[in-house]
């Protein structure tokens, strides 16, 4: 008895750490990613798999991991969302999270072993309470080829408008910075790039792990929940943008016209992957759509119509030359 008080007292309180899934027809393909949580070197552990109303047996398959795996450090919640958007799936999944850290995972990418307890002592590790840690990634395409993403610490929310640093995956938060702050059901793409944005115009105290990436974001290939081109989403990933000038308008930032021709510089960016997959028809209007803004500089109108066909050839290195002209 004796010896148990003195147990007790040196006993650390670890806290739990929510991780929302949304999963919609992955019943050949979850597994692979819930592997990689049941990896996890930390715990406690509470797993948020969210069913967007599959057609195929994927509620079959969640439902059969919270058996094999549900316990008292690894809770597994499987819950439905019927609105047919990941946006209302993690929305769904939110609701049910009571971590004291929060992340959000797509159900066919890869965590490294160390992630969550990587963030954990992040949090805990700073000297001021921190509301996000980032992480970098690895973009792997469909033959297994990798690029590592740069993780950026200054001129954040310029870097988020250019790089997606504040994707779905690149990120863990205290729930009591994020629990009111709701995804948006309306946007169908690039709904993370307009909530990355919408979390880093609060303000907030963002921390960093150095190093090697940290997740696999499988991006291509038809399993992918990215999908295979732009082409197929047209005018989806527009609403993303327009959504995004909004959140601009109604911020506290100063130079707002700079975040905006940031904005109009990724609609242009978005016309070159339009005419580089043979739609010029969805191209064309685009990119008047961006140069009817980008034209009111001179600097502009040089280098931008450079850009689009460096992007349109496939080169790399336009958004940087983007950020510094962009002032």
């Amino acid at each position: 008895m004796h010896l148990y008080k003195k147990i007790t007292i040196f006993t650390l309180e670890m806290k739990t750490v929510s991780i929302i899934i949304p999963v919609y027809n992955r019943a050949n393909l979850v597994m692979r990613t819930l592997q990689t949580v049941v990896d996890q070197t930390y715990r406690p552990l509470q797993i948020v798999l969210v069913d967007n109303f599959s057609t195929d047996d994927t509620l079959v398959v969640l439902n059969q991991f919270k058996i094999d795996n549900n316990a008292p450090d690894f809770e597994v919640i499987v819950t439905q969302e019927k609105l047919h958007t990941a946006s209302a799936a993690r929305n769904r999944g939110m609701q049910f999270a009571n971590g004291e850290y929060l992340m959000f995972f797509d159900s066919d990418d890869l965590m490294e072993r160390r992630l969550v307890q990587k963030y954990v002592d992040a949090f805990e590790s700073s000297p001021q309470k921190v509301d996000i840690v980032m992480t970098r990634r690895n973009l792997v395409n469909d033959i297994g080829e990798k690029t590592a993403m740069p993780i950026f610490k200054k001129d954040l929310i310029a870097n988020h408008i250019l790089h997606s640093v504040m994707a779905t995956q690149a990120f863990c938060a205290r729930r009591d910075f994020i629990k009111d702050k709701e995804w948006n059901n309306n946007i169908l793409q690039w709904d993370d790039f307009e909530y990355g944005l919408r979390l880093l115009l609060t303000k907030p105290v963002v921390g960093y792990l150095d190093g090697k990436p940290r997740v696999d974001v499988i991006f291509g290939g038809e399993n992918s929940i990215t999908g295979t081109n732009f082409s197929s989403n047209h005018g989806k990933w527009e609403v993303a943008l327009r959504t995004m000038v909004l959140d601009i308008k109604n911020s506290s930032l100063l130079n707002k016209q700079r975040y905006y021709d940031l904005l109009y510089y990724r609609l242009l960016v978005l016309a070159a992957h339009y005419h580089r997959e043979g739609h010029p028809e969805y191209a064309k209007p685009t990119a008047q759509k961006a140069y009817s803004v980008l034209n009111r500089k001179w600097i502009y109108r040089k280098v931008m119509p450079r850009l689009f066909k460096r992007i349109v050839r496939g080169k790399r290195g336009s958004a940087r030359i983007a950020r510094w002209i962009i002032k």
